[in-house]
C-alpha cells in the first residue's frame, strides 16, 4: 500500500504534467466513495436502514462510483490513465446517477402500478442501469464475470429459438430489461446478501488486519507447529484457515497468508509447486470453517431461513475432516520426504504479540457472544469491529494514527468492490435462470437422473456448482448455483441444510479447480510456478474436500442438526471417516511409513471409496482391511530399519 493511499490530499498534489492534477482529482473521488460505502452502513446501523431499494441503491451507486474512479479502463504506454478513460467514467458515473436515482425514487410507483407496464422512462432507467453494471462487473472482475453476465442477457433475448430444454417462452425487450434491473435481477436477493451481510465483515477483516490483530495468526500457527517436520506446511494450514474464515476470498488470503507461508515452506524443502498448493488449498479451507465461514455462514442462513447457530455447528464436522485431510497430507509429504523442523521460525510471547491476542480473543469472544444471544449478524459483526478499534486504541502497541483511521475507512469499502459489483451483475444471471424456467428444468434432468442413479446426480450437480463458479466470489458463485442446482438436490431426498451446504463446498472448492482457479493462480506467482502444475498438486490436496459433500449425502449424521441428528449420531462413523481419509492421503503421496507400491495406493484408494458407501458393515470391513495394509507397511518399515 503506498502513502497515496494513506492520506487522501496526497491525491490533490499533482506530480508530473499539469494535466495530472484531472487525473489525481478523479483517484480521490474514488476513495472518497469507497470510504462512504462503510460510513453509511455503520450510520443505518445507528439511524435505522432505508427501504431496501435505497439501502441497495446507495451502496451500489457508492461501489460504481468508486470502481470506475480507482480502476481505469483505458492507460497510455506510460501505465497513466486517458482522457479517454476519464471521458468514458464521466459517461458512467453519469449513467449511475440516473439509474439508481430514478429507480429509488419511482419504485413504489413501479412495483405497485408500472410492473409489466414501463414508461419510456423506466425503460431507460433499466437499460442505462444495466449497461453501468456490466461495466463495473468488468472493472471489478474482468471478462469472465462479464461474459458469463452477457450470455444470460442473450439468452433472455433469443432463449425462444434454442433447441431442447434451452427453449423458452419469448421475451420482448421491455420484459427483458425489466428482468435485468429489477427486484428479480440487479436489486435482487445477491445484492441484498452483500449490502446486508457480507459489507459489514469486510469492515470487520480489515479492523483485523489494520490494528495487527489478524497478524497473530500466523504467530499462533508458528507456535503450535513448533518443531514439526511438516511444521511450515501446517502452519500454512492454520493460519489460512484462521484467516481465510473472515477473509471470505480465497485468493486474497493467499496474497495475504501466502506471502509468508509459501517461502516458508520452500525453505523447509518442500517444492514450490506443492507450498503453493498447499496455501491455494488451505485458503479454500477459511471459507468453511466456522464460526464466520468467509460470512457464508450468514449468506446462507438468510436465504434459507435457517438459523445461523444451526448452520455453524452443520458445518463443523466436515471442515475439522477437511482440515484433518490437510495435515496428514503434509505430514506424509514431510516424512517422504525426509525433512527436517526449521530452526528459529517461532516468534516470541513479548507485549506486542499479547496485545494482538487480546484484540483477536476479545473482538471474537464478543462477536460470537452476541451470535449466540441471537443478535442479528450485520450489528454484531459492527460492535465487535467497534470492540476491536477502541481496544486498540488503549493498548500501546496497537494504536492507529489519523492515516490508519482514513485507510480503514477507504479499505473497507474497496476490498468490498468486487463481490458488490460482482453480485450485482450475478443477479441478471439469477434473474434468467429463474424466469425462463431453466433452473426448473435443469432441476428435473438432475431429479430425473438421480432416479436412476444417485451418484451420478450428485456428480453432476457438483460439476455444475464448479463450472458456474469459476473465476467468481464464493458469494456470487453460491447464490448462482443454488438457484440451479439446489431444488434438484433437495428433490433427491437431501436436506435443505446439507443441499446449501453441498452448493457452497463446491463454490468455494472452484477457486482452485482448473482453467480459471483463482486461488491457483495467486499462488502461483508468489511461489514463481506455472498454474497447472500448482493446480495438480491443489486437487490432490484437496481431494477429501471434493469427496465430503456426497459422503454427508450417504452419511447425514456428519452434518449435525440436518435429519435431526446430534453429535452422538456422527461419533461412530468419525473413526471410519477418518481411516477413509488417512487412507486416501497416503494413497495419492505414496508413502506411509515407507514409500508404498503401485498396488498398495490402489487398495487403500479403494478402501477409502468404501468408508463412503452407506452400510456400516462395509465400511467397518473397510476400515479393517486398510488397517491390515497400514499394519503391513509400518511392519515393513521397522525390517528396514532392522536391516
Amino acid at each position: 500500500m503506498t502513502d497515496s493511499t494513506l492520506n487522501p490530499l496526497n491525491f490533490l498534489l499533482p506530480t508530473g504534467p499539469d494535466n495530472r492534477f484531472l487525473f489525481r482529482l478523479v483517484e480521490t473521488c474514488g476513495l472518497v466513495s469507497a470510504a462512504l460505502i462503510p460510513a453509511f452502513i455503520v450510520y443505518t446501523q445507528l439511524a435505522g436502514r432505508f427501504p431496501s431499494e435505497v439501502q441497495y441503491g446507495t451502496v451500489l451507486y457508492l461501489g460504481l462510483v468508486a470502481v470506475f474512479c480507482l480502476r481505469p479502463a483505458f492507460k497510455d504506454a506510460d501505465g497513466r490513465r486517458t482522457m479517454l478513460d476519464l471521458a468514458l467514467n464521466l459517461v458512467l458515473i453519469v449513467g449511475a446517477s440516473f439509474a439508481v436515482v430514478y429507480f429509488t425514487d419511482q419504485y413504489d410507483d413501479i412495483a405497485n402500478m408500472r410492473e409489466g407496464l414501463p414508461n419510456q422512462w423506466d425503460l431507460a432507467c433499466y437499460l442505462v442501469g444495466s449497461v453501468v453494471v456490466v461495466f463495473g462487473a468488468h472493472r471489478a472482475e474482468g471478462w469472465l464475470l462479464t461474459g458469463v453476465v452477457l450470455l444470460a442477457i442473450i439468452y433472455l433475448v433469443f432463449g425462444h429459438v434454442m433447441p431442447g430444454i434451452l427453449e423458452h417462452r419469448p421475451f420482448s425487450m421491455n420484459r427483458v430489461l425489466e428482468i435485468s434491473y429489477g427486484y428479480r435481477g440487479i436489486f435482487g436477493v445477491a445484492l441484498g446478501a452483500v449490502v446486508d451481510i457480507v459489507l459489514v465483515f469486510v469492515i470487520l477483516g480489515v479492523t483485523l488486519r489494520l490494528t495487527g490483530a489478524s497478524e497473530f495468526f500466523n504467530d499462533l500457527a508458528l507456535i503450535l507447529t513448533r518443531g514439526k517436520r511438516s511444521g511450515p506446511a501446517q502452519c500454512a494450514i492454520i493460519a489460512s484457515a484462521m484467516f481465510g474464515s473472515i477473509n471470505g476470498s480465497a485468493p486474497a488470503n493467499v496474497a495475504s497468508t501466502g506471502i509468508l507461508t509459501i517461502p516458508m515452506m520452500r525453505r523447509a524443502g518442500y517444492s514450490g509447486r506443492f507450498a503453493g498448493g498447499v496455501e491455494a488449498t488451505a485458503s479454500c479451507v477459511g471459507q468453511i470453517m466456522p464460526p464466520v465461514m468467509g460470512v457464508g455462514a450468514f449468506i446462507m442462513s438468510d436465504v434459507t431461513g435457517i438459523p445461523y447457530i444451526t448452520i455453524m455447528f452443520a458445518a463443523i464436522i466436515p471442515a475439522m475432516l477437511y482440515l484433518f485431510s490437510l495435515s496428514i497430507t503434509v505430514s506424509l509429504e514431510a516424512s517422504r520426504l525426509k525433512l527436517d523442523p526449521l530452526a528459529n521460525e517461532t516468534p516470541k510471547w513479548d507485549r506486542k504479540m499479547i496485545s494482538r491476542a487480546a484484540l483477536l480473543i476479545i473482538g471474537f469472544g464478543s462477536l460470537l457472544t452476541m451470535l449466540f444471544s441471537g443478535f442479528p449478524a450485520t450489528f454484531s459483526g459492527l460492535v465487535a469491529s467497534c470492540i476491536i478499534l477502541v481496544l486498540a486504541m488503549v493498548l500501546p502497541d496497537t494504536r492507529l494514527n489519523y492515516q490508519n483511521w482514513f485507510t480503514l475507512a477507504v479499505d473497507s469499502g474497496r476490498d468490498g468492490l468486487s463481490v458488490l459489483l460482482s453480485c450485482a451483475a450475478i443477479g441478471i444471471v439469477i434473474a434468467a435462470i429463474t424466469s425462463t424456467g431453466l433452473g426448473i428444468k435443469l432441476n428435473q434432468e438432475i431429479t430425473a437422473l438421480g432416479d436412476q442413479n444417485l451418484l451420478a446426480a450428485l456428480i453432476l450437480a457438483a460439476l455444475c456448482s464448479i463450472v458456474l463458479g469459476m473465476g467468481l466470489p464464493t458469494a456470487a458463485s453460491y447464490l448462482m448455483v443454488i438457484f440451479v442446482a439446489g431444488p434438484a438436490i433437495m428433490e433427491l431426498g437431501v436436506s435443505k441444510l446439507s443441499t446449501h451446504l453441498f452448493v457452497f463446498y463446491y463454490a468455494v472448492l472452484s477457486a482452485i479447480t482448473p482453467p480459471v482457479a483463482l486461488a491457483i493462480f495467486a499462488a502461483a506467482a508468489i511461489a514463481k510456478e506455472k498454474p497447472v502444475a500448482l493446480a495438480l498438486n491443489a486437487l490432490r490436496l484437496a481431494s477429501v474436500g471434493f469427496v465430503l459433500p456426497i459422503a454427508w449425502v450417504y452419511h447425514p449424521e456428519i452434518i449435525i442438526g440436518a435429519d435431526g441428528t446430534g453429535i452422538l449420531d456422527a461419533l461412530p462413523y468419525l473413526p471410519l471417516l477418518m481411516i477413509g481419509i488417512i487412507a486416501l492421503s497416503a494413497a495419492h503421496v505414496g508413502h506411509l511409513f515407507r514409500q508404498l507400491n503401485m498396488p498398495e495406493r490402489l487398495v487403500l484408494a479403494v478402501g477409502a471409496v468404501a468408508t463412503l458407501i452407506p452400510s456400516m458393515v462395509i465400511n467397518l470391513a473397510a476400515a479393517l482391511f486398510i488397517l491390515l495394509v497400514f499394519a503391513n507397511a509400518y511392519w515393513g518399515s521397522q525390517n528396514v530399519k532392522t536391516a
